[in-house]
């Protein structure tokens, strides 16, 4: 068991909706760190996919952006993960990655810089 996990975008919107594509193993993890008082992590990296996500009208938030960020933080044991240059030069480091999508290299290297997984879906 973890106390500190980030966690991608899909999951991120997954939990916030009581979706049912977050898996009961994922739902499970993230409780356990939740009940053991651990930190959940909101990457500046997600917050930056939610919107690009609502502006092109991919999901439909049920408040602003800002708002939701907002409220999402609110939750116990939801941390803003800090986005430092170390992290940006970081991800450099899996541009040779089979799916080459920045932003989840960016996440990955901000997971490592956290030491604690990122938690994503298959």
């Amino acid at each position: 068991m973890t106390n500190r996990l980030l966690l991608d975008t899909h999951i991120v919107l997954w939990l916030d909706s009581g979706d049912e594509r977050l898996k009961p193993a994922t739902r499970s993890l993230i409780d356990d760190c939740w009940r053991a008082g651990g930190e959940i992590f909101l990457s500046a990296v997600t917050a930056w996919e939610i919107a690009l996500l609502a502006d092109t009208g991919r999901i439909a938030l049920d408040v602003p952006v800002e708002e939701w960020i907002n409220r999402f933080l609110s939750r116990p044991g939801i941390v803003a993960a800090a986005f430092d240059p170390l992290a940006a030069s970081r991800s450099y480091m899996f541009r040779r990655l089979e799916h080459r999508d920045p932003a989840d290299r960016l996440l990955i290297a901000t997971a490592i810089g956290l030491a604690c997984p990122l938690v994503t879906y298959d």
